[in-house]
């Protein structure tokens, strides 16, 4: 073998080593895909809970349902999960608390906000226990 095709032949495998080496360090694309539909359920939850705080400032109740809050004029809120186009669970528990579920893919990651860990789930169905009178009162387990 010349000297030309063997430095190509080590440069194939370096380069095809260094590949399989990424995916198996950060995932392939279907985990990928899998990590980003949570982040946008959990991007969903916080917009939902945005409007819910709204709600309750400009009519001083709970909604009943998730179609109050898009009926709001000045609302626009994701209320399907991005993977099932099933809409989030929302529940009223008492005068002035809900609770918002939704089915995650995996575990979250850890972020680097304090307000994430209110946000931190499992894999599953996870829900999520706010009050508008505090945003975030504690997080939940699974229904």
């Amino acid at each position: 073998m010349s000297g030309g095709k063997a430095v190509l032949s080590i440069a194939s495998v370096v380069v095809l080593g260094s590949i399989v080496a990424g995916v198996i360090l950060v995932g392939g694309p279907a985990s990928g895909r899998i990590e980003r539909l949570d982040d946008e359920r959990v991007e969903d939850l916080q917009g939902i809970m945005r409007a819910v705080d709204r709600f309750w400032k400009d009519h001083e109740r709970l909604p009943a349902g998730l179609e109050d809050l898009a009926r709001e004029p000045r609302t626009r809120v994701n209320t399907l999960d991005p993977g099932s186009a099933e809409a989030y669970e929302y529940a009223i528990l008492s005068e002035d608390t809900y609770h918002l579920c939704a089915v995650f893919d995996g575990k979250s990651r850890p972020l680097r906000r304090a307000t994430a860990d209110f946000w931190s789930h499992s894999g599953g169905s996870h829900c999520f226990e706010l009050s508008p009178k505090s945003s975030a009162k504690s997080g939940g387990g699974g229904p």
